[in-house]
């Protein structure tokens, strides 16, 4: 890893997108906070994505735990909710 780029967290969030897709042609990123590495970015070697499935279940308690926002019952549901419907 000698070639890693540092990036702070606003970079980070700002041009995540970006910096992603240069992850994904093979380049690192160590994010730093003040000066502090607190994580890094770097490519999944392609053997380990074969098959690979997104595992969805859980992910609304997971959000909550992340946020601490409730779990809504959907599109519908908070628009009826925002338009005073309940």
């Amino acid at each position: 890893m000698c070639c890693m780029k540092a990036i702070t967290i606003r970079e980070a969030q700002h041009n995540l997108a970006k910096i992603l897709h240069q992850v994904e042609t093979g380049e690192s990123f160590q994010v730093m906070r003040r000066k502090v590495p607190v994580a890094r970015l770097v490519p999944i070697p392609p053997e380990t994505l074969r098959g690979t499935a997104v595992d969805w279940e859980g992910h609304g308690a997971r959000m909550t735990d992340i946020w601490g926002a409730q779990i809504v019952g959907g599109v519908d549901a908070v628009l009826d909710d925002l338009r005073g419907r309940r």
